[in-house]
């Protein structure tokens, strides 16, 4: 079991090494390092055989050990279902048009490919590469053709590599043109004498002709293009068209567009003497790699550059060398289906009045010409067309929607056993806990005696308590406030939202508010009332300090006292200039990376600016739907109005100015009136896509409430109260704190039943599970931590104390400024029922794996706190505590496991492939290799202490951690739609490692000192 181990760490460092290379080199370098690498290939053949050996080493064959047979078998199908897709599958994809029928598609892997023929005799060789910033030079070939061999090798390469122009004395013409053929456009350089091709068009540059090519001729100013055949030319100022015969030879100039067959061509730039370079832009695919490759034959030596990327196949490079004519290319390569595609229309769709994409789909017609059958498909996000062993999956399409990229993935058996895989080992983890042979089981009957014999047996109370308000009001200033009732009313009012979700006013107060104080309520007033007076009484508010400064030195150049400032503030009233825009310039000039915390505080204070601007403005009020309209865009008051016919555009011109006037004078009862009238418009012509009146209800209750803020305040509290409670207990036990804990319990039952009536309302409201971005789980896996300590709490106490703690500081980290608590629609990738699976499961861990480290915390804080007096109860108490740990972590880990490997399912159901080495799934992976071997620890010499796996239980969450924050916020992939703004590892981390470390070396050397070896083993 220890070389077992080994083996876990191993794997668990190198794909976490790899999502960090991934991350600076981009993703070829991760491959070509790791993840396709000889090495990592014979790691993974490692473990499967340390894995079957141990089959075999613990005798899970006999029959009480059968659920841990089925289980460990599994991953052993598992490796062999990623064997066949690693080394057999292959995925491609499809850029197609409208109207476009082919049966090819562009491989996922890049390929050099080589052809040398010496006019009687030819060679072709295709070898796949994996070329990168880190692997530069990882390729190299030999050829042989007749008597005469070639060696190639990779010398320099560059990725995503755009080629500049300097001028040299020495160098030799060059010219620059923008080539478009078909929908892919380029620019191409060409140096005197070079010869390159586009699509299916040879263009040299010379002053020898090419016969079949486009040649251009000349050199600097005095240029020439002839074809074989005729030649279109459009001048780009006056649009007159010329033509010119084929083969002869025509003026070529800048300001001209020239056409020949399906190529169209401009000139840009010619220089007379240059040389040229390429520089890296990123690591992004918006140009071509560059890859210098030296070629051998004889005594004959040759330097030539070979252009390309993933996704394109790749412009032909050709040379003569020692009497051969060489052509190579570097890309993806063509694969040929065995039947057709065609893409009949693509379609997207948006959220009403926004750009943001609700969905994108691609109709197609599959015609299989062997067969003699044809058949419709319709593809989307999560609908996959399914055909002889390929599926296809809608990825992308084009900025002007007239094409679609779709992903083919061809991995029939490779998924398929996978799957099997995947079933096998949810069922062996299930029967694992229900099996009374397993550690799991043996472990809960001994805890129970363990209770039962000490009398510590707990009784849940349930007592009555409303939770009230803890937001602190302070005390409201009269020329700023506005009537509490009015804009009570006002806040029922609708507003669409720049992604097109229709909400109530409320809301958007409610947001603002947040964002630009990161307040609740201003001075006692509610954020409706903040709204509507900054509407009506825009002077006053103008004056009022209201946008949070977190940086002093920022304070300090504004000549700002405290952390508000007011909005004229930032104006130079005298100049009427806006005082932040130098510093807004200097610090969008600097690339993310460079960026310092004044730059970002500056950009985040210009938001809360526009913000502002926008609500005095009217900008942000889109309140008045318009009948009819086919994006359901809805409009905002201060607009004219041209979509709506006269009568409602003058009701719509004149009410809301009519509206705040009213507010502003005090008449609230033709105010009142006024609010009935838009609230009537907004149903009659919003009524296709406005909420039910019970979800706008809801809504408003649930801004009302915010369980989840104020949960936060009383957990802390509880969770307080009842820590210090338990740890008197453990010193001594008597009557009145086992009735304070029972009412105590009582009222944090009652907090949970609210946290979950919170969590449906806010999935009621929303129409999908509340899990899709980063606040949305945190309030979830406060909602499973505490129900995982509420399971638990018949067994301690102590549990129960650390659970409502834990979440108090959850449910606080889901509210700091970087998280986002707005309630949004969904992105199309995210609307799948294997979301709702799969994140509820792999989320529902974390809660069970954060309750484990805090036990386990815990247990180091008791040993630290040993002595020869309080020994033997204080053992007892870690005794029970650490085997409720290692039940906690036992059923995170299957929860973890299972849920990771549902990803795959979703991630094959939208991607096309069911793991990509994506950085999410990847450190999923590693926290479910690092909890493993936690779980496996009580089999290692010198790691089977109590002391370690309590240790270890604290240090493993920092796996969940970066699973969880660090590749949201910090690591790219196709887990964006998760990310919120980038934000800076608070103090408090640093502080809470430091305690860890001062806690865990004090409870080592106790332990040591006081030498109970039979307390040690697990």
């Amino acid at each position: 079991m220890s070389s077992m181990g080994i083996l876990l760490i191993i794997f668990a460092l190198s794909i976490g090494t790899a999502t960090f290379i991934e991350n600076d080199f981009g993703t070829p370098a991760a491959q070509a390092l790791i993840y396709k690498a000889v090495w990592f290939d014979v790691l993974l053949g490692l473990l499967t055989v340390n894995l079957i050996s141990n089959i075999f080493r613990y005798k899970m064959y006999r029959p009480k050990k059968l659920s841990l047979l089925v289980m460990h078998l599994s991953f052993i199908v598992i490796l062999v279902g990623a064997g066949i897709t690693r080394f057999i599958s292959y995925e491609g994809m499809l850029h197609i048009r409208n109207g476009e029928t082919t049966n090819q598609i562009l491989s996922d892997r890049t390929y050099i490919t080589t052809k040398i023929t010496d006019g009687k005799q030819q060679v072709t060789k295709r070898k796949a590469v994996l070329l990168s910033a880190l692997t530069p030079t990882r390729y190299h070939q030999n050829l042989k053709l007749g008597d005469k061999t070639v060696e190639l090798q990779a010398v320099k390469y560059i990725h995503n590599a755009r080629e500049v122009i300097s001028k040299d004395p020495d160098g030799v013409p060059i010219i620059v043109m923008e080539v478009l053929t078909h929908h892919d456009k380029q620019n191409l350089y060409l140096k005197y004498g070079e010869t390159k091709t586009i699509g299916n068009h040879i263009i040299t540059f010379g002053t020898n002709p090419v016969p079949d090519a486009i040649n251009i001729i000349g050199s600097g100013d005095s240029l020439y293009i002839k074809a074989p055949v005729s030649i279109e030319k459009m001048q780009m100022g006056s649009q007159n068209i010329q033509s010119f015969q084929a083969d002869q030879k025509h003026p070529f100039s800048r300001s001209n567009l020239y056409t020949v067959g399906d190529l169209k061509m401009v000139l840009i730039a010619s220089y007379a003497h240059a040389k040229t370079d390429f520089i890296s832009v990123g690591k992004g695919n918006k140009y071509l790699s560059f890859v210098k490759i030296r070629a051998r034959s004889g005594a004959q030596t040759k330097e030539v550059v070979i252009r390309g990327t993933k996704g394109l196949k790749g412009a032909d490079t050709q040379f003569t060398l020692n009497g051969l004519h060489i052509s190579m290319q570097y890309g993806s390569r063509i694969i040929t289906l065995p039947f057709f595609v065609k893409l009949d229309s693509f379609n997207l769709q948006r959220y009403p009045g926004s750009m943001s994409p609700s969905s994108y789909s691609s109709y197609v017609t599959v015609i299989n010409k062997k067969k003699n059958k044809t058949f419709p498909y319709h593809i989307y996000m999560n609908h996959v067309l399914k055909y002889k062993g390929y599926r296809f999956f809608q990825s992308s399409y084009d900025p002007d929607e007239q094409g679609s990229i779709l992903s083919i993935n061809h991995d029939y058996w490779g998924t398929l056993i996978t799957y099997i895989g995947y079933l096998i080992m949810a069922l062996g983890m299930i029967w694992s806990l229900v099996n009374p042979y397993t550690h799991f089981s043996t472990s809960g009957r001994y805890l129970k005696k363990l209770i039962t014999c000490k009398g510590s047996k707990t009784v849940i109370i349930l007592a009555l308590l409303a939770v009230s308000s803890l937001t602190v009001m302070g005390q409201t200033t009269d020329n700023l406030t506005v009537n509490k009732h009015q804009a009570e009313e006002f806040g029922k009012l609708l507003v669409q939202s720049n992604d097109g979700r229709i909400k109530p006013m409320n809301t958007l107060a409610s947001q603002v508010l947040r964002k630009i104080s990161r307040k609740n309520s201003y001075k006692g007033m509610t954020p409706d009332q903040v709204l509507l007076g900054m509407l009506t009484k825009p002077t006053e508010w103008q004056k009022a300090p209201i946008i949070v400064i977190n940086d002093k030195s920022l304070a300090h150049l504004m000549g700002i006292h405290g952390k508000y400032a007011s909005y004229l503030d930032f104006i130079n009233t005298s100049k009427g200039t806006y005082k932040l825009s130098n510093y807004v310039s200097k610090a969008f000039e600097k690339k993310p990376i460079d960026r310092d915390m004044f730059d970002k505080e500056v950009i985040k204070v210009d938001e809360r600016m526009n913000i502002a601007y926008m609500i005095f403005t009217g900008k942000l009020l889109k309140m008045f739907p318009v009948a009819g309209q086919p994006n359901k865009t809805w409009l905002t008051p201060y607009v004219k109005q041209s979509l709506l016919n006269a009568k409602d555009s003058t009701l719509v011109l004149q009410i809301f100015p009519a509206y705040i006037h009213d507010i502003a004078n005090g008449d609230l009862s033709q105010a009142g009136k006024l609010v009935t009238i838009m609230s009537s418009f907004q149903k009659k012509f919003g009524a296709p896509v406005i909420p039910s009146e019970r979800k706008i209800k809801a809504e408003l209750l649930y801004n009302k409430m915010m369980i989840f803020f104020r949960l936060a305040m009383v957990y802390g509290i509880l969770g307080l109260v009842f820590l210090l409670l338990a740890f008197a207990e453990i010193l001594k036990t008597t009557k009145w704190l086992r009735t304070s804990m029972k009412v105590l319990t009582g009222l944090i039952v009652i907090g949970f039943l609210l946290q979950t009536f919170g969590l449906g309302l806010r999935w009621y409201i929303s129409g999908h599970a509340p899990w899709s971005d980063g606040y949305e789980s945190m309030i979830y896996i406060g909602w499973v931590v505490m129900l995982a300590g509420l399971i638990f709490s018949r067994q301690s106490r102590l549990t129960v104390a650390a659970t409502t703690l834990l979440v108090s500081v959850i449910l606080f980290v889901a509210h700091l400024s970087w998280m986002d608590p707005e309630i949004t629609n969904l992105v199309p990738v995210l609307k799948s029922y294997w979301l709702t699976i799969h994140v509820s499961v792999i989320t529902a861990s974390y809660g069970f794996l954060a309750l484990g480290a805090l036990m386990g915390f815990f247990n180091l804080v008791l040993s630290a706190m040993k002595n020869k007096k309080n020994k033997s109860h204080l053992s007892e108490k870690i005794q029970q505590l650490t085997i409720i740990n290692q039940r906690t972590l036992t059923i995170g880990l299957y929860m973890l496991t299972i849920g990771t490997f549902l990803g795959g399912v979703w991630a094959n159901e939208s991607w096309g492939r069911y793991w990509s080495w994506d950085p999410k799934e990847t450190w999923a992976l590693v926290s479910v290799l690092v909890y493993s071997f936690v779980a496996h620890m009580r089999f290692i010499p010198g790691l089977k202490s109590r002391y370690s796996f309590n240790l270890a239980s604290v240090v493993s969450y920092f796996s969940i951690l970066m699973t969880y924050f660090g590749v949201n916020y910090y690591l790219g992939g196709m887990h964006s739609y998760a990310k919120g703004t980038p934000a800076p590892i608070p103090h408090f981390v640093y502080y809470v490692v430091g305690v860890i470390a001062v806690v865990a070396v004090a409870a080592y050397y106790n332990e040591q000192r006081l030498n109970e070896p039979e307390e040690k083993e697990l």
